[in-house]
């Protein structure tokens, strides 16, 4: 058989086995990496993947002008745990604002989906409410201490408290929370999405200032 007879069947066979080798090889992507998949989550799952909340402050001046509310937001959470978004959705802008900068300072546990880190997507709802203190009312202070009123008011420059005729007044940063009940019954742990405090009025220098 002469060479140009052979050489047209061996490039067929060339060209099959080329043909072969590509179906056989893996493609490889060309586009970056995909995202890691985004999982819906509900508001009272935090509890269990908040390692680190921040709860939000009651800001004097919605205190002051006695608003009241709810802000709803959404929350997007890395697979990591880092809050990477935070989307407003409704709510007073004082109070929107104190939430937002307290949610942006929450670390959670990587939230996992088949055992691989996952983007997770949380719609949040805070309500914000201004209560009469409580008779006989309980200061819970920042170092641990207990104090027991049978009056306590807030101003804009501290707590004055009454135990039987005598007034006493302290700062507002060293209560940590005023409450019903003394001891033990304090609740703790996880992130709050009620936010309460009592009445907030003028200073009585403000007041007489504002008489005259």
């Amino acid at each position: 058989m002469c060479y140009k007879d052979v050489m047209p069947s061996t490039q067929v066979w060339l060209y099959s086995l080329m043909l072969i080798a590509l179906v056989l090889t893996p493609q490889q992507s060309t586009t970056p990496d995909s995202k890691p998949p985004r999982i819906q989550m509900q508001q009272k799952d935090m509890c269990c993947y908040v390692v680190q909340g921040v709860n939000p402050v009651y800001p004097k001046e919605a205190r002051l002008a006695h608003t009241e509310g709810t802000v709803k937001l959404t929350m997007i959470v890395a697979a990591s745990g880092v809050v990477t978004d935070l989307q407003d959705v409704s709510g007073d802008p004082l109070l929107s604002d104190s939430v937002i900068n307290a949610v942006r300072q929450w670390r959670l546990q990587p939230i996992l989906m088949n055992g691989n880190p996952a983007e997770a997507e949380v719609p949040l709802t805070f309500t914000f409410t201004i209560y009469d203190p409580p008779k006989p009312a309980y200061l819970h202070l920042k170092n641990g201490d207990v104090i027991r009123a049978d009056r306590v008011r807030e101003f804009t420059d501290g707590i004055e408290y009454t135990v039987g005729r005598r007034s006493h007044r302290i700062p507002a940063d060293s209560v940590w929370i005023i409450s019903a009940c003394g001891y033990g019954c304090v609740p703790g742990g996880g992130p709050s999405f009620n936010i309460r405090a009592i009445p907030l009025l003028p200073s009585k220098t403000e007041n007489r200032a504002a008489s005259h």
